[in-house]
C-alpha cells in the first residue's frame, strides 16, 4: 500500500520557539490521527495547517501543497484522499490525474480543492484512459489505427494515409474534451452527472472504524488466509470473548494468535501481536478506559504515552504496571520543545530573551541541559519525570521499570 506523509502545525503555536508540529503517515487510523493532533499540541477545536512531506504523486503535490492546507476537516479529508490513492493501481492513478486536469480545464482554475479531489476519486469509472498516449501525435496515430474518430473511419485508405496524425489527435482531443497526462490520455466516457459523495461537511468513513481501546484480530494458529479471523474489541465482557472464540472455531485462545492490533496508544499496534495474553490485554484496555475517564481531553492518556517513552516500554507487564502507577510521574504537557523550556527558564529569572543579544543563543542546548538538571525528559507529548511516590509492582519485577537512569524503587 502506498504511504504518504503530512506535517501538522497548530495555529496557536505557530510563533513559539522550537515548535516543530507533528508528522503523520497517511492513510492513518482515527487513533493515529488523534495522536498526531496531540503531538502537534492542537487544542480541542483549535485550528491547524497541513504541509506535504513526501510520498504524494507529483500531480497531487502540485495541486494540494502549493500552499498550506487548513480547515476544520482538513486532516480527515487529506487522510480520506490518501486512503483512496493508496488503493489505486497504475491505471486508476492515471485516470485520476487526467480527471483532475480535465476538471481544472473545465473550471478555468489552476488548482483543485481537497473536496473536488475526493469527489473525483470516487467517479473514476466515468472516464476512459489510453495509457502511453501522451500527445496529439500518438493520439492521432491511435485514432487512425483504431477507428476512434468517425470522420477518419469514413475516409478511403489512400486519403486517410495522407492525414497529419497531430491534427487528427488534436481534433479527437477537442471532440472528447480530453487531456494528456504523463501516463496517458483521459477523457470522460460517461455523460451521466453523479451526485458528489462528499458534501464538504459529512465525512465518509475512512478504513476500519474500531471501537475498542485495544482492537485485536484473532485467528487460528494454522489459519491459511492472510486476512482471516475476527476482530475483538477490548475491553470486552465474557460474552464478547466467547463470541470471538466461537467465530474462529476454537474453545480457548491457546490455539489462536493475534494477527493484527489497533490501539488508542499507537505504540501498541506494532508490539501487541503473536501470543500475548489476551486476558492481560483486556485488563490493560480496562485501565486505559479508566485513564480516559479520569481527566477531560485525554490528558491522562497523553501522560501515559509520555511515560511509556520515558520508561522505554518493552512488554505487556510493564505497560500494565505503568498504567496503574501514573501518580509516580510528573507531566508537563505545556512544554512544546527544549527550546521553549530554555526560554521559559530564562524568562522566569527575569531575563528578556527578546534582546538582540539572544539572536544566536542556543536555546535548544540550554533547554536540554536545564531539563536534564531538573530530572525532566522531553517527549512528543510534553515533559515527564519520576516523582517521589513509590512504584507498586504488580506484574513487573522490582527494578524492572527504570526511567532514563532513574531507579524505580
Amino acid at each position: 500500500m502506498m504511504r504518504m506523509q503530512a506535517n501538522i502545525y497548530a495555529d496557536c503555536h505557530e510563533n513559539d520557539r522550537g515548535y516543530q508540529g507533528a508528522a503523520l503517515e497517511l492513510p492513518a487510523t482515527p487513533y493515529e490521527v488523534r495522536d498526531a493532533l496531540q503531538r502537534a499540541r492542537v487544542p480541542e477545536g483549535g485550528g491547524y495547517t497541513l504541509e506535504g512531506a513526501g510520498g504524494w504523486p507529483d500531480f497531487l503535490w502540485s495541486a494540494l501543497f502549493g500552499d498550506t492546507i487548513s480547515g476544520e476537516n482538513a486532516l480527515e479529508e487529506l487522510n480520506l484522499l490518501a486512503d483512496a490513492v493508496s488503493r489505486m493501481d497504475e491505471m486508476q492513478a492515471g485516470i485520476f490525474e487526467g480527471a483532475a486536469a480535465l476538471h481544472m480545464e473545465e473550471t478555468g482554475k489552476e488548482t483543485v480543492t481537497l473536496k473536488e479531489l475526493l469527489n473525483l476519486s470516487a467517479c473514476l469509472d466515468d472516464y476512459e484512459f489510453q495509457p502511453g498516449v501522451t500527445n496529439d501525435v500518438s493520439l492521432g496515430r491511435a485514432c487512425m489505427e483504431g477507428g476512434m474518430l468517425d470522420i477518419v473511419e469514413s475516409l478511403p485508405d489512400e486519403v486517410a494515409a495522407l492525414l497529419d496524425p497531430a491534427k487528427v489527435g488534436k481534433a479527437l482531443r477537442n471532440s472528447d474534451h480530453g487531456a494528456f497526462t504523463p501516463r496517458g490520455y483521459v477523457y470522460r466516457g460517461s455523460a451521466a452527472v453523479r451526485q458528489d459523495f462528499y458534501d464538504g461537511e459529512h465525512l465518509p468513513a475512512c478504513g476500519e472504524n474500531h471501537q475498542g481501546l485495544l482492537s485485536l484480530r484473532i485467528e487460528k494458529l494454522d489459519a491459511p488466509d492472510a486476512d482471516s479471523g475476527v476482530w475483538l474489541e477490548l475491553p470486552a465482557d465474557e460474552k464478547a470473548i466467547q463470541w470471538a472464540l466461537l467465530s474462529v472455531g476454537e474453545e480457548s485462545f491457546d490455539a489462536c494468535r493475534i494477527a493484527e492490533a489497533k490501539s488508542i496508544i499507537p505504540a501498541f499496534q506494532y508490539q501487541l501481536a503473536g501470543n500475548e495474553d489476551i486476558g492481560k490485554l483486556n485488563i490493560l484496555a480496562e485501565r486505559l478506559q479508566e485513564l480516559q475517564r479520569e481527566m477531560p481531553g485525554e490528558l491522562m492518556l497523553m501522560k501515559y504515552k509520555a511515560v511509556l517513552e520515558l520508561e522505554q516500554y518493552s512488554d505487556l507487564d510493564m505497560a500494565l504496571d505503568i498504567a496503574a502507577n501514573l501518580g509516580c510521574y510528573d507531566f508537563g504537557p505545556d512544554i512544546l520543545s527544549p527550546d521553549a523550556y530554555g526560554e521559559y527558564v530564562l524568562q522566569s529569572a527575569g531575563i528578556d530573551t527578546g534582546d538582540p543579544a539572544f539572536s544566536y543563543f542556543d536555546f535548544r542546548g540550554y533547554g536540554e541541559r536545564q531539563m536534564e538538571q531538573a530530572g525532566y525528559v522531553f517527549t512528543p507529548y510534553g515533559t515527564v519525570s519520576r516523582g517521589g511516590q513509590e512504584f507498586v509492582h504488580e506484574y513487573t519485577e522490582q527494578g524492572q521499570v527504570s526511567g532514563q537512569g532513574m531507579a524505580m524503587e
